[in-house]
């Protein structure tokens, strides 16, 4: 992506941005009769968010390959004051922003010097322009049909939000005004380091609103006289309002020259690496706290609804079942152990070895073991003197007693 300077993204990148985009629209050339097209408006993280046409993951990771540190935020608080020197706002509202969201980050630009905002307004939805830049090279006409159905449906739903918008909206900032009605961008204007690399015959972006600036801003972009890109000065800092996400949101950005204009507007933000927080609201704005959001662990169930949590619980509740059926369970008939014969006097030895061994005494060991072999000695001498007649029965079981002579 050309960049101020001649820098250009890394191969690498420039491959990765491709695969997202076949990774986007071919399923949804093959699957469109089946699941349901992602669009949740202005995130980052989680996997659905990743496949989101409206998310933002795509432009944090332009941001951090030009080496910038990148991390998400809920809400206007003091971790947030004091950690990002520069906050990028994608808000999912159709209204501009309250006086007191302004108030709060107009505040956090003067307490520092060099601090960016970036502001992009929500009067676009990538859902509609995603339908409409779906290749359809080679598909049946039915596929055809039911791909120009959703187009429509998402124009319509788009068209039914922007109708109920006042005509005028007005906040600190700049000002709205209808009638909000679609418009291609066929030229660009503006400063020339903006459009210096950039073929506005290439472009896909689309105006809903007019997004009419204050005295003190400059336009940096622009079409057809009115702002796409302006920037308003306060103090060592600075507010940068884009009309809309059309060149910055996952789907669009799959254009190269909408990569090259998100290259300039990062280029505005200054060469050096800068902490970058995508503040992320939805209607309403973001909340104003004087206490930090907790991200402590969570517990229990919560945590199978956590991205990536609930992928490794998932696999890790597999594995376990799977060690289960391998380690517990007894496939097949069930084998009969061979009795032990209650006449070893092999079992008998054992027995008494494991009780001695258990007294934990090794004389006292011993000399059991030497009582009985002097009894084993003293009965075999025995025997040997007297040994019993020729013929005679000895029952079974008692030692042979020698008769006493008369």
């Amino acid at each position: 992506m050309g960049t101020r300077g001649g820098r250009r993204l890394r191969g690498s990148r420039s491959c990765w941005l491709g695969g997202w985009l076949i990774g986007i629209l071919l399923p949804g050339v093959l699957g469109c009769g089946g699941a349901e097209l992602q669009d949740g408006y202005g995130q980052r993280n989680g996997p659905a968010v990743f496949a989101s046409v409206n998310g933002t993951a795509v432009f944090a990771e332009i941001c951090e390959d030009r080496g910038h540190t990148v991390f998400s935020w809920p809400l206007l608080s003091p971790r947030l004051d004091q950690r990002a020197d520069t906050i990028v706002w994608f808000p999912d509202d159709f209204l501009p922003p309250s006086r007191d969201a302004c108030r709060w980050l107009e505040r956090w630009l003067m307490a520092r010097p060099n601090r960016s905002l970036v502001y992009v307004g929500r009067c676009f939805d990538a859902a509609p322009w995603y339908w409409e830049n779906v290749p359809l090279a080679g598909v049946d006409a039915a596929l055809r049909q039911r791909v120009a159905a959703r187009r429509k449906a998402a124009r319509g739903e788009l068209a039914a939000r922007l109708a109920a918008l006042p005509n005028s909206q007005d906040c600190p900032w700049f000002t709205v005004r209808g009638p909000y009605q679609r418009r291609r961008v066929r030229a660009l204007e503006g400063d020339a380091e903006w459009l210096r690399g950039v073929a506005s015959a290439k472009l896909q972006m689309e105006l809903y609103c007019r997004m009419a600036p204050p005295r003190s801003a400059v336009t940096l972009l622009g079409s057809e006289g009115e702002a796409i890109v302006f920037a308003r000065p306060l103090r060592a800092s600075r507010l940068i309002v884009v009309a809309n996400g059309s060149f910055l949101l996952n789907a669009p950005l799959a254009n190269h020259e909408h990569r090259k204009l998100a290259g300039k507007l990062l280029d505005a933000l200054g060469p050096q690496p800068r902490r970058i927080a995508f503040l992320e609201s939805a209607a309403g704005g973001p909340g104003i706290s004087d206490t930090d959001p907790s991200f402590g662990p969570r517990l229990g169930l919560e945590l199978m609804r956590i991205w990536p949590t609930n992928w490794i619980l998932a696999h890790a509740c597999l594995l376990g079942i799977l060690f289960c059926f391998w380690r517990f369970p007894i496939f097949g008939r069930p084998i009969q152990p061979p009795s032990e014969a209650a006449s070893d006097f092999g079992s008998h030895i054992d027995a008494v070895a494991r009780l001695l061994e258990r007294t934990g005494d090794e004389a006292y060991a011993r000399q059991r073991l030497q009582h009985y072999r002097q009894m084993v000695r003293q009965e075999a001498a025995a025997q040997t003197a007297n040994p019993p007649p020729r013929g005679a029965a000895r029952p079974p079981g008692r030692p042979y007693t020698p008769t006493p002579p008369d």
